[in-house]
Formats: structure tokens, sequence, C-alpha cells
């Protein structure tokens, strides 16, 4: 091909992509793209957090504290090798309407493997623990991520996360961090 064939065909490529539409907002995120973490965030001190088990010196607590190293983990024998389904419930002081649930797999830097989750369940419960909608799917990605975008706002006093399927290694599970925009 000539070369001023190819500089024209460069051109037309640049000038295509500069003309291309934005992304729409209501486009969906894809697994990997930040969750803001507004609701937590906002509503941090007030939180009740809540899990079936946890492991000494790895409490619920680490899931919500921002930071995705500090990983939660459940207790001996509660992980769904073990026929158990453990549970991660965050419950907020008021109703808020959320668009997104994120529960990171596991990055705890002094246990890498062994703990991730591989499929779970999220419930969005009313201020009675009435469940408003259920949503089951499989981590995504080489940490084994969970993201959720709601196809609409929706008002919640809590959401759960129930563990279904993990990597049957350890007994026990982890998870990185809850997030909830």
């Amino acid at each position: 091909m000539p070369r001023f064939l190819i500089g024209l065909t460069t051109l037309a490529l640049i000038f295509g992509v500069s003309l291309a539409a934005p992304v729409p907002k209501t486009a969906k995120p894809v697994v990997g793209e930040t969750n803001e973490n507004g609701l937590i965030t906002t509503h941090r001190e007030k939180l009740q957090l809540a899990a079936s088990s946890e492991w000494a010196n790895w409490p619920v607590a680490h899931a919500f504290d921002g930071k995705a190293e500090t990983s939660w983990y459940s207790n001996n024998g509660d992980a769904p090798q073990n026929g158990k389904t453990p549970t991660i419930t965050v419950t907020f002081p008021e109703d808020v309407r959320m668009k997104r649930v994120t529960v990171l797999g596991n990055r705890d830097p002094q246990y890498p493997t062994g703990y991730f989750v591989l499929e779970g369940k999220f419930e969005l419960l009313d201020k009675d623990d009435k469940v408003l909608e259920t949503h089951e799917m499989k981590a995504a990605g080489e940490k084994h991520d969970f993201d959720w975008v709601l196809k609409k706002l929706t008002t919640v006093r809590a959401v759960r996360f129930t563990m279904t399927k993990d990597e049957g290694q350890t007994g026990c599970v982890g998870i990185g961090e809850f997030q909830v925009e």
C-alpha cells in the first residue's frame, strides 16, 4: 500500500474517533470500573454491619473500610465447600436510593489465593427485611469481583451478599471490599 494511503487511512481513523458520540451516562459500566461507594462513605458512622461469622483479626468492618487489601474472612468451616452459605449484610440508618453494588474479591496480600468466592447472590431489603430484589451472579476477572448495576435507582434499607460457591481450598472465604453507590 502506498505511503500516502497509509497516512490518509490513519487520518481518517483519528478524525472518525474524534467525531464519535460520547458514551451515554446510562451505559452499563464494565466490571473493573471504580464504584464511587458514595452510600457507604456518606453513612459510614451509622452503618450496621453483619456477617454470618468472622475470623479473628479479620472482622466484617474490613469489608467496609475503603481499603480493598484489608479483607474480611469467614470463620473456619463457614464456606460453601462445607455446605454453608456465608453472608455479609450492610444496613443503612435510613432508606437510600442505590444504583450499584460491587463486591471486590479478596485482595489481602498475606493470603492472595485460596479464599475467593466464585458465585453469589445479592438481596436488596426494605426496612422490614423483606426482599425487594434478588440477583445471582458469577464472579468476574482475576480477583473474582462481583459488580451489579441495577436497571433503575432502587430504594433499599439493606443489601445482603450470600456466597454460594467458593474455590473449595481453605474452608473459609474472603472479601476485599463491599461497595454501594
